[in-house]
């Protein structure tokens, strides 16, 4: 496998194929537009002997942490061999980031396949009334290791509230208040909301939890505010605080007038490392019974250690730092593998 410049190969009839076969598009033109924008793009191919081009990955970095992969395809004649597996997990290796990429039903079994995290995605509008989604395959190191500079944290709305540490035993009325938020900021972000996730306890059935909802909000840029920001402002939703060098991480929560359960919306970029590690330890939960329940006992003995030490004025970072080793022995047998 090696890198080429598209320009070089804008009339190879295998490169021509690939693409016509990744993104479909209309008409002789269309392939043109497409050879275009290919240009912009980092292409990564697979060639045989004879120097024929077999596989092809058209993508560009997203950010620090991650690759968006474009366009990806494989000849007929060589597919179910494992190719295009091994070209996303060749731009895994070399650049040391998680791959992610969005899909229709057509391709979302490979992009399982891979082990990616998969959440549904926007339309889009090259093919609309099509089902699409989010699909992240994680680079597990970087699930394992958090940013070392100032995660610069700024209060914009809110502040740290002192409260007591109350855990309430599973609901079926959290997924329903998920669902609730979900649509209005689906409604408020439109295509700009590139995933919208039900995380925390009160995502897992079963499991005991305080009364908040946790969304993770993917957005193309976290540090770009203007995207979304207004618009999540105008829904009824309140900049929380902001935490530029912790993943671009920002946080909204409901106002106080809102007659729904509390909620806590994080933003973060496509591909953000702490997204895939809520998004796989949401997952494990779900279906590790002994796991759920040793986490259970955990959260219990960190609320009532609370109660003893800090009464009725708890700080819920206070109430994660107790569980935060339970967390990491949790995430060091999830992402070693």
């Amino acid at each position: 496998m090696r890198h080429i410049n598209i320009k070089d190969y804008r009339n190879d009839p295998s490169v021509r194929q690939l693409l016509v076969l990744a993104a479909d598009p209309v008409g002789a033109q269309g392939l043109e537009d497409l050879l275009d924008e290919c240009q912009n793009l980092q292409v990564l191919a697979h060639f045989t002997e004879d120097e024929s081009i077999t596989a092809l990955a058209a993508y560009r970095p997203s950010d620090r942490y991650s690759l968006c992969l474009e366009y990806l395809a494989v000849l007929p004649e060589f597919q179910q061999r494992g190719l295009g597996r091994a070209v996303v997990e060749e731009l895994r290796t070399v650049h040391h980031k998680s791959v992610w990429a969005t899909t229709d039903d057509d391709a979302i079994d490979f992009y399982r396949s891979l082990g990616c995290v998969i959440s549904s995605g926007p339309e889009d509008p090259r093919w609309p009334g099509i089902s699409r989604y989010l699909c992240t395959l994680p680079y597990l190191p970087l699930l394992t290791s958090q940013p070392d500079e100032d995660p610069e944290y700024e209060a914009v709305g809110g502040q740290l509230m002192r409260r007591k540490i109350v855990l309430e035993d599973p609901s079926e009325s959290w997924p329903q208040e998920f669902n609730v938020l979900a649509e209005t900021i689906r409604a408020a972000l439109g295509p700009a909301a590139m995933a919208i996730e039900h995380t925390g306890s009160t995502s897992v059935p079963g499991l005991a939890a305080k009364p908040i909802i946790d969304i993770a909000l993917l957005v193309l840029d976290a540090n770009d505010e203007a995207s979304y920001v207004p618009a999540l402002e105008k829904a009824g939703l309140v900049f929380w605080h902001r935490e530029p060098g912790w993943y671009a991480h920002r946080m909204f929560k409901p106002r106080a007038e809102h007659d729904r359960m509390d909620a806590n919306i994080h933003v973060f970029s496509v591909g953000s490392p702490e997204y895939l590690r809520m998004m796989l330890f949401r997952e494990h939960l779900r279906t590790d019974a002994v796991d759920r329940t040793a986490y259970a006992r955990v959260k219990r003995q960190a609320a009532a250690q609370l109660l003893r030490e800090q009464g009725e004025d708890g700080l819920v970072m206070d109430y994660n730092r107790v569980k935060e080793p339970f967390i990491l022995r949790l995430h060091e047998k999830l992402f070693r593998h």
